[in-house]
């Protein structure tokens, strides 16, 4: 099982997804073993519950080149793959999204083993166009997983039509298999213990999980929270998350002069994020986009009250009235009008509760999520894998991303140049496509080349409008 993320490695659900899913898999007697990326302090190989987990070194690459940072950790990937294939039996290869397509298209080849892949979400999903030269290379990854994998997994309906749509998926190749949750985590019969949110505990408290993104819909749940202010409504809101918008978050909650009602708690441990679910009068959800939104389901099995925004997934878990409340997505006063319904009807948010809870124990538990993966992993048993076009490096190598690595590790004058084999040995690249990708650039004059006289190696550095390209992409 590939993936960029994995416990303590928490970016978004996919971390919380393996987790869970390999642990059930295992409980059902698959074996399972997890590669995956380094974390601080994380020991590189590890037992978790019965997972075997490896972690791969990430490596020199800055993770601001998000690209090629993929591609050497892809490398590792592939590495340590082809280690552990030289002593262990594996049937399959299960990737879980694009950040590992290369290495689940490698190694698929390289073994011929069928492959599974999950798709958590799209890169035209999350942001709704395609503009820049990384989202387009996104976009290409996904498409070339999807056509190799033998079988596609993904969360909801919504995400099956989707994936047709947008990544030209062979609908007879996928199925649908939802997320789950671990509902005795979020309410498991005892009082919780209650950890200070900052915000006043005799106001009604709602919350918000998930990533600091503008598909979330955290603007749109900021308007709707000021709407009941203006209407004098006593209440706090606190947001658990990270993510690249949480300063403009900030200074925007300043500029309303809201401070002292909202809190931004950023990541917390999962005994303050129970303890936060359980000391809650309502969450909200307001995504303009969700495949799924597994942040939800621990909400339901919290026994707190949901509002969600009408949208992908999200449409598929909450029924409207029975289990939460529904409300159309990027409309702050039907949002502030559906989080009233459940702070003040007593006996709807009750009932929400009571339907909600019952609901995650009956369609979400990790062990029938596993059998509907060991289900679908029986199917491309059942189905050998055709032979499948060789996939070259350069489709997975970014041109934009290397000029982006020449600035970051100082090639930026004849004094820093360095070798395309030089640079490859720090990607784990072969040679060929870097010299290719570099030529190209320097075609384009954003890469100079120097022929030092005591050797017959090229060496390339950015030219002055190289460096001005490479700072501007970054920025």
């Amino acid at each position: 099982m590939l993936t960029w993320e994995f416990p303590p490695r928490i970016i978004g659900g996919i971390s919380t997804h393996v987790y869970h899913l390999s642990r059930a898999l295992v409980e059902k007697g698959t074996s399972v073993r997890v590669i995956t990326c380094d974390f601080p302090n994380a020991p590189a190989e590890e037992i978790i519950d019965g997972v075997p987990v490896s972690r791969v070194d990430s490596g020199r690459v800055p993770e601001s080149n998000f690209l090629l940072w993929i591609y050497h950790l892809n490398s590792q990937m592939i590495s340590k793959a082809t280690e552990l294939f030289e002593t262990e039996r594996f049937d399959l290869i299960h990737a879980h999204d694009w950040v590992v397509g290369r290495a689940a298209v490698e190694l698929k080849n390289r073994l011929g083993l069928p492959l599974i892949s999950t798709i958590h979400a799209t890169e035209i999903g999350r942001g709704g166009s395609l503009d820049g030269e990384y989202r387009r290379k996104v976009r290409d990854i996904e498409r070339l997983l999807v056509e190799q994998s033998d079988g596609i997994i993904c969360c909801s309906n919504y995400m099956l039509d989707h994936i047709q749509y947008v990544l030209g998926a062979v609908k007879t190749k996928i199925r649908v298999i939802p997320n789950g949750v671990e509902a005795s985590r979020f309410n498991n019969g005892r009082q919780p213990q209650l950890i200070p949110t900052g915000v006043s505990e005799d106001r009604k408290t709602i919350l918000y999980v998930g990533r600091i993104v503008r598909e979330k819909g955290i603007f749109t749940l900021l308007d709707a929270f000021e709407k009941l202010r203006k209407q004098g409504k006593d209440v706090s809101l606190v947001l658990v998350g990270e993510g690249p918008l949480k300063e403009d978050l900030a200074k925007e909650v300043l500029r309303r002069k809201l401070n002292d009602r909202v809190k931004l708690a950023g990541f917390v441990d999962e005994k303050k994020l129970v303890s936060l679910y359980n000391s809650s009068d309502a969450f909200v959800l307001p995504s303009h986009y969700e495949p799924f939104g597994m942040v939800a389901l621990e909400a339901m099995a919290s026994r707190v009250p949901v509002v969600v925004s009408d949208v992908g997934g999200l449409s598929e878990i909450v029924e409207d009235g029975i289990t939460g409340v529904k409300v159309p997505a990027a409309n702050p006063s039907t949002l502030a009008e559906g989080i009233l319904r459940v702070l003040e009807d007593r006996e709807l948010s009750e009932q929400l509760k009571e339907n909600a809870y019952r609901a995650v124990q009956e369609r979400y538990r990790w062990d029938m999520i596993a059998e509907k993966t060991i289900e679908a992993y029986r199917i491309s048993f059942a189905k050998p894998s055709p032979s499948s076009r060789a996939v070259e490096d350069a489709e997975f190598l970014s041109d934009p991303a290397l000029v982006q690595f020449l600035l970051t590790i100082g090639a930026t004058d004849g004094e820093g140049a360095i070798s395309a084999g030089e640079i490859a040995s720090l990607i784990k690249s072969p040679e060929t496509p870097v010299k290719l990708s570099l030529g190209r650039q320097a075609s384009l004059g954003y890469v100079s080349t120097k022929l030092t006289p005591d050797s017959a190696r090229v060496r390339y550095h950015l030219s002055p409008v190289g460096i001005i390209k490479a700072c501007s992409d970054m920025s």
